[in-house]
């Protein structure tokens, strides 16, 4: 995966652009914002991501220095669906029609993945933070790990980041923040809609959430 400056060089060649003045205005920010994603080797991947579906730009050519490193026999495996913040209800009312639309990104890893979400929440800082997106694999509700960091469709809160401690006596599932600023929540199974394991995240100098 290229670093920030590499990938803001090529989102302005293939934009036909050649200041950062001129994309700071296309994405709408901060003329200095561009310089300090070079210097801070992070990017606003909503933007980016939003940018490069209206333009039709191919995701895994802007991130990767040689996209076609990542074509291979488990391409599919690692075809991931982007979900960002401003699709998150939509995702909650339907997500079959939410998927059908949403831009696709094959990442670079062995492990089979099949959705990322944006992170909204800060409650799992500092080890995911918010805004970032959790690269994950939809699974059966029975193949909860203790200590394992998931992404819960739950019917009463949402898309919601939490980390499985237990079950309780009455059945309910315990879940756990990272930020002890945030509380824990019980969860009836009833209430789970979707579970995903995260199987890492997706921001340079992130590490992974889930080993092994």
């Amino acid at each position: 995966m290229q670093n920030a400056t590499g990938v803001i060089k090529k989102l302005k060649r293939m934009m036909g652009i050649k200041t950062d003045l001129q994309l700071s205005i296309i994405l709408d920010v901060k003329p200095n914002t561009i310089s300090s994603w070079k210097k801070r080797n992070s990017l606003q991947y909503e933007g980016l991501i939003a940018l490069c579906k209206e333009h039709k730009i191919d995701l895994n050519e802007l991130f990767f220095s040689d996209s076609t490193a990542v074509y291979n026999t488990s391409y599919h495996k690692r075809k991931v669906k982007m979900i960002s913040i401003d699709h998150h209800f939509e995702y909650f009312l339907d997500p079959e029609k939410t998927l059908a639309t949403a831009p696709s990104y094959v990442f670079p890893t062995t492990e089979e993945v099949d959705t990322a979400f944006q992170v909204s929440v800060d409650n799992m800082s500092p080890t995911i933070k918010m805004t970032s997106y959790v690269i994950s694999k939809r699974i059966s509700i029975e193949d909860l790990q203790l200590w394992h960091i998931y992404l819960f469709i739950l019917k009463d809160k949402g898309i919601v980041l939490y980390r499985y401690k237990r079950k309780t006596d009455d059945g309910k599932l315990l879940l756990i923040s990272d930020n002890p600023a945030f509380e824990n929540i019980e969860v009836k199974v009833d209430d789970v809609k979707e579970v995903f394991c995260v199987r890492g995240v997706f921001l340079p100098n992130m590490k992974v959430a889930n080993e092994g």
